[in-house]
């Protein structure tokens, strides 16, 4: 009984990437395709970086910074160019800033209700065991982010621009020290951060949906007594 709950849940998961991928007047949800252009040059930075280090020639040191200076740019710059991008949206949203919230959840409900539906036709017990083990799951993954992301998603980048204006006052002298790498590793552990939050605000949601099918069923018990 409880592999038919956790199907029902993989299934939620992906009817919600799918409805993501459809929604937004911009195709295929260009704000996160912006931000894997802004990660993919800081990894190709990271990694032209480690050939530097090896080869010692100066045209992969010019390459990296060029790449991680594109990358810092592309993340700072975003608000803006997503402005530019969504202004007709963003426009129809001041005028009425309830009205992204309330389409959202329209477009939303009909999917809930359906697993509401049919996860109320579970058993209590493997009902209140899954939601048990999901969260559990979701604190023990809040804390393994916790521990490795650290206050690093409050701060944001400044901590890895300052590192690279730092690092940048002397062009010719530059090398690979503790200041440049936090340059280079902030980035990843913030997008990777955000990322984490997301899955857990998703997972959320999850289990409000087993506790609303658990309310429904303690409901109809309680009904037939």
């Amino acid at each position: 009984m409880s592999d038919s709950i956790y199907r029902a849940l993989q299934g939620l998961s992906r009817r919600e990437t799918i409805l993501c991928k459809q929604g937004g007047s911009l195709p295929k949800h260009i704000e996160i395709k912006l931000y894997i252009g802004y990660l993919s040059l800081i990894l190709a930075a990271i990694l032209v970086a480690f050939v530097w280090q090896i080869s010692q020639l100066e045209i992969y040191k010019y390459t990296s910074l060029i790449l991680l200076l594109t990358g810092y740019f592309g993340i700072v710059a975003h608000p803006a160019l997503l402005f530019i991008l969504k202004k007709d949206e963003i426009k129809s949203h001041f005028k009425n800033p309830f009205n992204l919230i309330y389409a959202n959840a329209q477009n939303t409900e009909e999917f809930d209700k359906k697993y509401v539906d049919f996860l109320s036709t579970r058993s209590k017990h493997h009902l209140e065991l899954v939601l048990l083990e999901v969260q559990a799951q979701k604190h023990l993954f809040e804390q393994k982010t916790a521990l490795l992301v650290g206050s690093i998603e409050r701060i944001g980048f400044a901590p890895g621009i300052l590192a690279l204006l730092i690092s940048l006052d002397k062009l010719s002298e530059i090398e690979l020290d503790w200041v440049l790498s936090i340059a280079y590793v902030i980035p990843i552990i913030y997008f990777f951060g955000a990322f984490s939050r997301l899955l857990t605000s998703k997972v959320s949601r999850h289990i409000s949906i087993i506790e609303m099918a658990i309310q429904r069923k303690k409901a109809a018990n309680t009904n037939d007594e």
